[in-house]
Order: structure tokens, then sequence, then C-alpha cells
């Protein structure tokens, strides 16, 4: 039997007219591709500062009311203080109302100074930052909540995003240096590490459930960031000191 039984030949008539076309039609639509990623990539990023902006001004805002109050509070401590025709009930319910104003005042000057930090920043503090993580105990015996505060400075206002591993560090029973992991007594918490995505600060908060036979001594904040500028950042934080703030 011949091997090339069977196989036909097919004459096709060259075109080069057609050819060049189709080749031009190509050529447009790359072109076109390329323009239109370029001019999609200028829109993302214009709107992306648009955010940013409206954003910081938002920050800028909310500081200078907390400046105004600041500045009544002060005023209503000095008038109080400086007021002596009271009885001693009187006088009693005028000092719990001035520490009250005081630790208003506390509070205040921290958040302001904490907003202070993000929009004015020392060159120093520039980067991925462990602003604080705070402890305070709850009513229920073993119960806490804790809020981990990650703040970022730059000059471009751009979207930094990552990991937060965070570790309670303790003894269970006579076992020394035992590390629970977040997910562990957190019942918000439901992988090995949290995510974070932000432009300025984010806060993470939730409750921390301690098992009855863990004695915590520290707290392990790691940061990993993703990106061309990863960063990794790990602090640890005394449990004692926090838990008596």
């Amino acid at each position: 039997m011949n091997k090339g039984q069977g196989e036909r030949l097919e004459i096709v008539a060259y075109n080069p007219a057609r050819r060049l076309i189709t080749r031009v039609i190509v050529l447009c639509l790359m072109l076109a591709l390329a323009v239109g990623g370029y001019y999609f990539g200028q829109w993302s990023i214009w709107h992306e500062r648009g955010t940013a902006v409206v954003e910081r001004n938002e920050l800028r805002i909310t500081a200078r009311q907390q400046e105004k109050e600041l500045v009544e509070l002060r005023r209503r401590v000095l008038v109080t203080e400086s007021s002596n025709a009271v009885d001693k009930q009187a006088q009693q319910e005028v000092q719990q109302t001035v520490l009250n104003l005081n630790a208003r005042i506390a509070k205040l000057e921290n958040e302001l100074h904490f907003y202070q930090r993000v929009m004015a920043p020392e060159k120093a503090d520039r980067g991925l930052r462990i602003d604080r993580f705070d402890i305070k105990p709850t009513e229920d015996a073993g119960v806490f909540d804790y809020q981990l505060v990650i703040t970022q400075v730059t000059d471009n206002n751009s979207f930094i995003e990552g990991r937060a591993l965070v570790s309670l560090v303790g003894s269970r029973g006579k076992t020394l240096n035992v590390t629970l992991p977040l997910k562990d007594v957190s019942p918000e918490v439901d992988e090995l590490s949290v995510r974070f995505r932000f432009r300025f600060f984010q806060n993470v908060a939730g409750q921390i459930h301690l098992p009855e036979d863990f004695k915590p001594e520290k707290v392990q904040v790691i940061l990993q960031s993703t990106g061309n500028k990863a960063m990794r950042i790990e602090t640890e934080f005394d449990w004692i000191s926090q838990e008596t703030k």
C-alpha cells in the first residue's frame, strides 16, 4: 500500500494584502489594549490619591475637634477648681468632676498625639509601626479585651498589607515558655495570623479567653508586610503592665 495514498494537496492563493490587513488589525488591537491599560492605571492612581486626601482631611478635622474639646475641658476644670462657696457634699462632687475631666483630658491628649504622629511624623517614625497593644480585664474572670493599633506613615499614602501574628507567652502548670497563638484564645480569630490592609492605621480588637492553667507573662506581636518594600516588625509587651493600665 502506498504510504502517501489518501493525502491531498491543497493550493491556496497567496494574498499579501490580506495578510497585511490582518497584521494591521492585530497591531491596532494590541495598541488599543496597551493604551487602555495605561489610562486605567493612571485613573486608579488618581482615584487612590483622591481617597487618601479625603481620609487625611477627615483625620485633620477630628484632630481639630479634639483640640477644641481639650480647650473647653481645661476651662471647665479651672472654673470648677476656683469655686469656693460649696458645702462638703458639693465639694466631693466637684472633686469627682475634676477627676473625670482630667481623665477625659488625658485620653484626648493621647488620641490627639496619635493623630498628629500619623499626619505629621518625624522622619525616624516613618514606615510600618506597632503603635500600641492594650489589654483590659473584663467583669468575667480570665477574659480580657485587647486592642492592637498598627500604623503606617509615608509620603505617598499608599495601602500596606500583610499579616499580624499575635501570641501569648507564659507558663502552663510546670511547663515554662509556652506560646499560645491568638487564634487559640480569641473567639474572633480563626487563622494563625490576622490580615491587615490599611493606608494610615488599623485597629485589631477582640477578647482573650485565658485557659485556667495558663499564666501569661508576655504578648509577642510580629508584623510581616508584603510587596516590594516588605518589612518585618517584632515587639514584645509585658502582660502585667498591660493588665494594670
